[in-house]
């Protein structure tokens, strides 16, 4: 049986799917992965930009690659929108088949896509924790990004207090609020619920994920401990191949789309 079919037949019998996403589906839309030959960890330094002592280090010493790193940022975001393979899982929620989406991705891009239950392990871009009471606020995605852009496009320099003016304050204490990611060396988010989902799920779909950043990547054999069927879908390799019932070697939002329109006509 084509793969295709196999996999369409196994969502439209789900009760409760779950889908699991990496770095790949964002790819499709724009934005680099980070540890694929000429992502952002080729040209940047992780340790210098992606923890939190070494980026207060960098703005002091480099801040010309600072301002490079944001300004790079700043324009991918700023083009990125949710592709097919988005759209499709909204699709699928629609028709009561998906329940949760569990994504590694920071960009928001399944909400924009529609999605309402999305579960963030590596935390969202576009929302801010405050550093003294701790709430948490939506943002602006257009609003952050122009006023990310006006301030290192100052080739003049910056300064440190003025990066920790960027992110608007807490309106609960109105204390300093800094981006809702998680960095190296930080603890991940929502991962109780994560698993939890993985637990109750019939189906889990992995999309675009290499499995090698844990825990999250411990996630889909969660869901298969939990007698889940998966489907990987994936045009790099069969990461998850150990577990995985289908194997899709395809991008998320060429393969989706076809999955959703062969699964309207089973139901």
């Amino acid at each position: 049986m084509d793969e295709y079919q196999k996999a369409a037949e196994m969502i439209a019998g789900s009760k409760a799917v779950a889908a699991f996403s990496g770095a790949g589906i964002s790819a499709e839309s724009g934005i680099p992965t980070f540890r694929d030959p000429g992502g952002l960890w080729d040209q940047f330094d992780p340790d210098e930009v992606a923890t939190s002592g070494g980026l207060l280090k960098a703005v002091m010493r480099k801040p010309e690659l600072i301002r490079s790193f944001f300004l790079q940022t700043v324009e991918i975001f700023e083009q990125a929108q949710p592709n097919p393979g988005h759209v499709a899982l909204q699709v699928l929620e629609e028709m009561s088949l998906l329940k949760t989406v569990i994504t590694q991705n920071i960009d928001n891009l399944h909400q924009e896509a529609g999605c309402t239950r999305v579960l963030e392990v590596h935390g969202n871009l576009f929302r801010g924790r405050c550093l003294n009471c701790g709430r948490k606020q939506a943002l602006n995605k257009r609003e952050l990004l122009a006023r990310v852009k006006k301030f290192f496009a100052d080739e003049s320099g910056f300064e440190l207090g003025g990066l920790l003016g960027i992110m608007p304050n807490c309106p609960h204490c109105r204390g300093l609020s800094r981006p809702d990611v998680v960095m190296f060396g930080e603890a991940v988010q929502q991962m109780p619920e994560a698993f939890a989902a993985a637990e109750s799920c019939d189906l889990m779909l992995v999309l675009g994920t290499s499995g090698v950043v844990y825990p999250a990547a411990a996630i889909p054999y969660q869901a298969r401990e939990n007698r889940a069927q998966i489907i990987e879908i994936n045009p790099t390799d069969n990461y998850y191949g150990s577990i995985s019932e289908v194997y899709i070697s395809a991008p998320s939002g060429q393969a989706l789309p076809k999955l959703v329109d062969l699964v309207k006509d089973l139901l």
